[in-house]
């Protein structure tokens, strides 16, 4: 789970911050990223780069940094950076469950990635910090577990003690070391940190140009356990699902049909969804993934559906993220419907003044401001409290 990042010299982001950085006592930093975090602010702001951003960092982790700044039309790394002569930079810090203890730990974790003469994105440096309880009980010790520059440095070997750290050399600039031993069962914190990014999901169900073909008009064959970013293997998952176990199959389709009021009646769902799938019922599949994201990037999801209709996702999405404690859902929105499920301290407001052509980006959260906070106290909903125009004050000046 995301707690918090830092931005630095990457598209519109010269340096800005959303929750928090460090500590580890999440229970009690009130501007930290929730389980539910809504992105709001006017057109242009910055919110579709913020999740551009994620998708490229877990791009550039899960596979390396040269084929993510060209993967999915990106326009190449040099392209994507404000300043060209400095390395971009992303500071990210996690609440995670460690796979042996099921306990929480947490791990601050920062990538810089810089460009050579000819524009060539390489790994600059890597470092990861853990966040451990002190001795005494009070508070947290910082233990770092990587420390990476331009492919040499150390890593805390399995089962050592805190602080000790062996020298390794990554010969591949292109790759993180995260990529490396994020996938060596006895580096514990570096599966799990790997585990977690390499997790997220981009969903894309409302982006107009979704691709829903396969194979130029064919359909790709088989199960697929889960969907795909664009929701266009839906057929394949059901399949997948009635294979792995019918009754479950049923319970899990009839649950949502039911919640769907065009699709109550509807029978041969598969057959239904394969020309035309609905995006409610697509969303809905999401949240009941028997395996869930560790975090799950959605745009607009209320986009083209029924009030009704967004009542429902809501729900759904509220209910995913109580049963999920480690998995959360960021969101964009223009819609302030969607917005009545949500408290202060799950809504960040993106501003911008383009007093310059890269930058200039604020984020804040609306629960710092007294005023939002007490309206909501009085019982006035964040959806009222964003149309009466209390949200984005600061771009009416």
């Amino acid at each position: 789970m995301l707690l918090g990042c830092e931005i630095i010299n990457f598209d519109v982001f010269d340096d800005d911050r959303i929750g928090i950085l460090s500590d580890g006592n999440d229970s009690e930093n009130a501007c930290r990223l929730r389980n539910m975090t809504a992105l709001i602010g006017r057109n242009n702001t910055g919110k579709t780069c913020f999740m551009n951003a994620f998708e490229f960092i877990r791009d550039s982790v899960v596979t390396n940094v040269a084929d993510a700044a060209i993967k999915d039309w990106r326009p190449g790394f040099a392209n994507m950076v404000c300043d060209r002569t400095k390395p971009a930079v992303f500071k990210m810090f996690f609440k995670v469950r460690d796979k042996i203890t099921f306990k929480s730990k947490y791990i601050r974790y920062e990538l810089a990635i810089g460009a050579d003469s000819y524009g060539r994105p390489y790994v600059a440096s890597e470092k990861a910090v853990r966040s451990d309880k002190a001795p005494d009980g009070n508070g947290y010790v910082q233990v770092t577990i990587l420390d990476m520059e331009r492919g040499s440095g150390s890593i805390a070997y399995p089962k050592a003690a805190p602080g000790d750290m062996g020298a390794i050399e990554i010969e591949d600039e292109h790759l993180t070391a995260l990529s490396v031993y994020g996938k060596l069962s006895g580096y514990t914190d570096m599966c799990d940190l790997y585990r977690e990014i390499s997790g997220w999901f981009f969903c894309k169900f409302s982006i107009d140009s979704a691709d829903t073909d396969y194979f130029s008009g064919g359909k790709a064959p088989g199960g697929h356990k889960h969907l795909n970013s664009t929701g266009s293997n839906v057929r394949n998952v059901l399949e997948y699902l009635k294979a792995e176990n019918e009754e479950i199959y049923q319970s899990t389709v009839e649950s949502i049909k039911a919640k769907i009021p065009n699709m109550k009646k509807k029978k041969n769902l598969p057959a239904d969804l394969a020309d035309s799938p609905d995006k409610l019922f697509l969303y809905l599949l999401l949240l009941n993934d028997k395996s869930p994201r560790s975090t799950i990037f959605m745009e607009t999801p209320d986009k083209d559906l029924y009030h009704d209709m967004v009542d429902v996702l809501a729900d759904e999405m509220r209910e995913y993220s109580i049963k999920n404690k480690y998995s959360q859902i960021i969101f964009s929105t223009h819609n302030p419907y969607i917005m009545e499920d949500l408290s202060p301290m799950e809504v960040w407001v993106f501003t911008r003044s383009f007093d310059k052509e890269d930058g200039d980006v604020s984020i804040n959260c609306a629960g710092s401001d007294p005023l939002v906070d007490e309206l909501f106290r009085q019982g006035v909903g964040m959806g009222a409290i964003w149309y009466g125009g209390h949200l984005d004050q600061e771009d009416q000046e």
